[in-house]
């Protein structure tokens, strides 16, 4: 039999290949319907978390089922009566076929957040807001102007716990007030004979872990002892504690080291450090030595919050470290010197522009270091202590006063430099006349006040010399 197929004409060959793929083509559509979809038509229900629905089928059913039983769950009571219950955010399926598997019902199920209880408890904490809610994919969506940051983040922490996580939350609410914070910090060396001087009294202050705490108001001259107030002798009032430093300054009492200014976000940390790195050896476990440099000096951080009413949270932790030969280790003919350390941590809350004082960082000890470590003369902020007379009799004190100031961003217009507008002068002026700038043109020219009395209309400022 082979060998007579070998003998047949190709036509033949080509004739049952058509009739294999006819026959192969017909027998299609018997695999196609017994993989036919059935779809009844869906119908949409939504749902919230923890609460459920009562379904009432038109025939009874022989089977229900949900696709995802994590986000939402089914409980037939009779064969026609299904109870259904949200159990987490997300989108699932229902269905209900009776006992010849036609499908009575497809659900699509769409559980969300109890949003209308979300909105009740936002308006009893913040009844002055106007918050809107929306729940997007398992997500909630909170948009809205608030006016401090402390709203936003109260909204944020009740909106958290609703849905279970702070992932599960996007904030868009906006703050309409100002979200930032400058600090002016001012390390002065103020002379321990001031309270003789001028009477001040420093025992008001309170002590946190040998640091000295106080705050300033606007007043803090006024007469007698009062919260939040530094006192004196005199009847001085409305004075400003920075305006105070500046005239100790002047009459040789004070001396003013270093003056950063420092702005951070509300919420944010803002950090200063004055002083310098040294070297220590650190040996690995190969044996070999390595050189590592730790910081010391003096170190601020800050982290403010804005509160209602201009009123401000901050956080502060002071820190000063300095070089010691007390325990200090010899290694390979190398003096590591060792560090002493004073930090504190407290939280106070005042006014933009009021002020509070830090005072009793560094201990008396320290002049007795300076012969054995002669660089602590050329660090910076703690250098110039360390070569005052004062400091060596004992007789003056390191204190960091910081003032912070609600501040908003301003446009770049309003900002000048004291040489915005300045021309180099001629080669004839310079030379004849002496002139460092051209002359303004403007110069002599009566200047007005606009009308509504607000400002200066014309060219004003500062004319080089």
């Amino acid at each position: 039999m082979m060998q007579t197929l070998k003998h047949l004409s190709p036509i033949l060959f080509r004739l049952l290949a058509v009739i294999g793929l006819v026959a192969g083509i017909t027998g299609w559509p018997q695999s196609v319907r017994a993989l036919e979809i059935i779809n009844s038509g869906s119908t949409a229900l939504n749902l919230e978390v923890n609460k459920g629905r009562l379904v009432r089928l038109d025939k009874p059913a022989a089977t229900v089922f949900v696709a995802d039983p994590e986000i939402a769950d089914i409980q037939v009571k009779s064969p026609s009566l299904v109870y259904l219950l949200g159990k987490k955010p997300g989108q699932t399926t229902v269905f209900a076929v009776d006992r010849n598997e036609r499908v009575l019902a497809n659900i699509d199920i769409s559980v969300t957040h109890n949003l209308a209880r979300l909105r009740t408890a936002i308006r009893e904490l913040h009844p002055e807001t106007d918050i809107r809610v929306n729940s997007v994919n398992g997500t909630l969506v909170l948009d809205g102007i608030v006016s401090t940051p402390l709203v936003t983040e109260n909204i944020r922490k009740l909106a958290a716990s609703f849905a279970g996580s702070d992932d599960a939350v996007l904030n868009r609410i906006g703050v309409d007030s100002p979200n930032q914070v400058n600090l002016r910090v001012r390390v002065a060396e103020i002379s321990r004979g001031i309270d003789k001087q001028l009477g001040f009294n420093w025992s008001i202050l309170g002590s946190i872990g040998g640091f000295s705490l106080g705050l300033a108001t606007a007043n803090p001259f006024a007469a007698g002892v009062t919260q939040h107030t530094l006192t004196t002798g005199f009847g001085l009032k409305n004075w400003d504690f920075n305006a105070v430093i500046d005239a100790l300054e002047e009459e040789g009492l004070v001396s003013v080291l270093a003056e950063p200014n420092l702005t951070a976000l509300s919420g944010e940390t803002a950090s200063f450090l004055a002083g310098g790195e040294f070297p220590i050896l650190v040996p690995d476990s190969d044996g070999k030595v390595t050189i590592e440099f730790k910081k010391f000096g003096v170190s601020l951080a800050f982290t403010p919050t804005l509160l209602s009413g201009a009123r401000i949270n901050l956080h502060v932790r002071p820190e000063v470290s300095q070089l010691s030969n007390t325990n200090a280790v010899t290694l390979n003919n190398f003096v590591v010197p060792s560090l002493t350390t004073r930090r504190a941590e407290t939280t106070v809350e005042l006014g933009s522009g009021q002020s509070f004082a830090i005072a009793g960082l560094l201990q008396n000890n320290v002049t007795h270091d300076i012969s054995k470590f002669p660089g602590l003369g050329d660090v910076p902020v703690l250098g110039g202590l360390f070569k005052s007379d004062r400091f060596q009799r004992d007789e003056s004190e390191l204190v960091i006063i910081i003032t912070p100031y609600v501040v908003r961003p301003t446009n770049r217009r309003k900002l000048a430099a004291p040489t915005d507008g300045f021309h180099p002068p001629h080669d004839i002026e310079r030379l004849i006349i002496g002139g460092t700038n051209r002359r303004n043109r403007n110069a002599g020219k009566p200047v007005t006040v606009d009308r509504q009395g607000r400002g200066l209309v014309g060219p004003v400022g500062f004319q080089l010399d």
